[in-house]
């Protein structure tokens, strides 16, 4: 009989951007090259809320294709990003530290920003 071994971790998803239901996103993998925010642990991380280019990079232009959903570290570096949503502005722009462009909101039609 052999011995099963497993590692239990906790995933904290941080905070809610979402004003209101529904929302659709797709997943995307984030370049964390220039990235200089750490989280508690040490790893590099970018927050949701945070408008993010096809590059997967933060990008405040209208070259933006989504919000990204939940925080994401370069530990694990595949997030999503929201196409369709209602989101809270001030929380997502708090939270971010970004102060989302009129571009990007033009850019994402899809996304209510409220």
């Amino acid at each position: 009989m052999s011995n099963m071994m497993y590692e239990s971790g906790t995933i904290n998803f941080g905070v809610n951007i979402l004003k209101r239901a529904p929302f659709e996103g797709i997943a995307i993998s984030l370049d964390f090259t220039n990235v200089s925010d750490v989280d508690a642990y040490g790893n590099k991380i970018v927050k949701a809320g945070s408008p993010i280019s096809a590059l997967g990079v933060v990008d405040n232009t209208g070259d933006a294709i989504g919000i990204l959903l939940h925080d994401v570290t370069d530990e694990r570096p595949q997030g999503t990003i929201l196409k369709k949503a209602y989101i809270n502005t001030s929380v997502a722009q708090t939270h971010s530290g970004v102060t989302i462009a009129a571009a990007v909101k033009a850019a994402l039609p899809m996304i209510v920003f409220e």
